[in-house]
């Protein structure tokens, strides 16, 4: 009994937590001038796999498609055709009770942080609003409980539980951006160009941050961007997006370095020093 649940184990762990199989989204348009629509391809044909605890880096310029599939992975966009398959179900097939476990389990984290926190609430507020959400029965200790634990987990003091998103510089709200998202045990992150807007030695705190959790907490990412040299520090794997297309995946070193070899002007790499990020 013992080696069948072991056998079990294994095989479980090298399947994908998620796998997304021939995705496509195509935007509808309406001609400026007649009723007329045409179809404006986001992505197509889409295949990619997330392994438990790695971090997938997706990499390509701005626009070609990869804050599309971020938002379709958690079904703020709904594609046309194709599967995404977390622990096995298909999310596009689920039933409503199926989709709320998944999108508690599946974290998108923006670029934004000011926006991706209402300006409105305190820091303690925007933490609790997806536990009351999820969690509705749950005591008011508890909640409180589970924000002080993310907040620990992020490195922010508690005494910040009072202020305000905007009160807070980037690379704190993009602390709690991510402490919000922790606050319901996530499986998956998806960070959409999440380090971006930071200033250098801020992406290295935040990254190190990253690394931290991921080994504390098994955690997969999705780490979306058009930075090689920062892709390169945190993912195992990598995959090149053009047009709506991957056109290369592999290990990041191999396929980082050919690239920024290239001369086609693919991406835009920022070649600043990343010394400030821990090799993985």
């Amino acid at each position: 009994m013992a080696a069948n649940v072991g056998n079990e184990n294994e095989k479980r762990s090298k399947q994908p937590l998620l796998a997304v199989r021939e995705l496509t989204l195509h935007y509808k348009q309406r001609r400026a001038f007649g009723a007329e629509k045409t179809a404006a391809k986001a992505f197509q044909n889409i295949s990619l796999d997330l392994h438990r605890g790695k971090t997938l880096a997706l990499v390509g310029a701005s626009g070609s498609g990869k804050s599309s599939l971020a938002r379709s992975l958690v079904l703020l966009e709904k594609p046309n055709s194709g599967q995404i398959l977390f622990e096995g179900r298909d999310l596009l097939a689920a039933t409503p009770q199926e989709l709320k476990k998944a999108r508690r389990e599946i974290q998108l984290i923006f670029q934004d942080s000011a926006s991706a926190l209402n300006p409105n609430l305190t820091v303690e507020k925007s933490l609790a609003e997806p536990l009351v959400i999820h969690e509705p029965r749950s005591p008011r200790a508890e909640i409180q409980k589970r924000i002080c634990q993310v907040m620990e987990q992020v490195q922010l003091p508690t005494k910040w539980l009072t202020k305000k998103p905007l009160e807070l510089s980037g690379g704190q709200r993009q602390r709690a951006a991510i402490a919000r998202s922790l606050a319901l045990k996530p499986k998956i992150l998806l960070l959409d160009e999440a380090l971006s807007a930071l200033d250098l030695s801020t992406q290295g705190q935040i990254a190190n941050l990253l690394l931290d959790l991921q080994t504390q907490h098994t955690l997969t990412y999705l780490f979306i961007t058009h930075d090689l040299s920062l892709a390169g520090a945190l993912a195992h794997e990598a995959a090149i997006m053009q047009a709506g297309h991957i056109i290369q995946r592999g290990s990041p070193a191999i396929l980082f370095t050919a690239n920024l070899q290239s001369t086609s002007g693919l991406l835009l790499p920022d070649s600043s020093s990343r010394e400030t990020i821990r090799a993985t």
